[in-house]
């Protein structure tokens, strides 16, 4: 392998290795969970206006009480993005394995 190739691969593996951490970690830190969940929540004033509704005797919709401001941006870039996160992951996992494996058998 020449120079100009080893120094385009190693800038590939480099470019996939800091897009796989950044992936991950928008992953575990629990970014779309949350985005999901926020859909879901019932905000404070919309809470209050539920109980005064309640109150009076209002017909009541849950539509009317949930938080509509949420907007889905996901697109085909971020599903291959996470696609190709975990197929980094599980490879990054077999590779690790093996190298500890091959050290473990070294020492002995």
């Amino acid at each position: 392998m020449n120079k100009k190739t080893k120094k385009i691969f190693n800038t590939i593996v480099f470019s996939l290795f800091i897009l796989f951490i950044s992936l991950f970690f928008a992953s575990n830190t629990g970014y779309y969970e949350y985005q999901n969940n926020k859909k879901k929540t019932i905000t404070e004033e919309k809470m209050k206006e539920f109980e005064e509704d309640l109150k009076n005797g209002k017909k009541i919709v849950i539509s009317n009480y949930l938080n509509s401001d949420y907007k889905n941006y996901d697109n085909k870039v971020t599903k291959f993005g996470n696609l190709l996160s975990e197929i980094i992951d599980n490879e990054m996992m077999n590779i690790l394995e093996k190298t500890f494996k091959y050290i473990e058998k070294s020492i002995e």
